[in-house]
């Protein structure tokens, strides 16, 4: 569980410094697959910083966090957490990436809300299964 969790920090905190405004049209999921139009009506020039911002805060968050349920309350826990966490974070990383749209795009949008509802939906039935196990 401990590798998992150092491991899982790691790659967030990796993730941060990876995407640039350079190469953020090859690298960003779902910036890369807009039209250049599409693309003008995004800010990626505050994305970026609060794409860093975030990946870096999950991750020394998941990590102190984690590590003080698996050594102070349970590796149950730990591992509900490891689980939980991540998906709650990009739920609201998702939902305030709609933001830096200067005019929002309607698809955009609704395929956005979609990804939150299917994630907590994915959440849900983690949760129960871990309840009842």
């Amino acid at each position: 569980m401990i590798t998992l969790v150092l491991v899982l920090s790691v790659i967030l905190a990796t993730v941060a410094f990876l995407v640039t405004e350079e190469n953020a049209d090859s690298s960003l999921s779902g910036y890369n697959t807009l039209s250049s139009t599409e693309k003008q009506q995004f800010d990626i020039k505050a994305f970026v910083p609060y794409f860093r911002k975030f990946h870096l805060s999950l991750a020394v968050s998941y990590l102190l966090i984690s590590l003080f349920l698996l050594f102070a309350i349970s590796s149950y826990w730990a591992k509900i957490f490891s689980i939980a966490y991540p998906l709650l974070a990009y739920i609201f990383f998702i939902w305030k990436a709609n933001s830096f749209f200067i005019k929002r795009n309607k698809k955009q949008y609704i395929l956005s809300i979609t990804v939150i509802c299917f994630l907590l939906i994915v959440l849900l039935v983690i949760m129960i299964q871990f309840l009842e196990s």
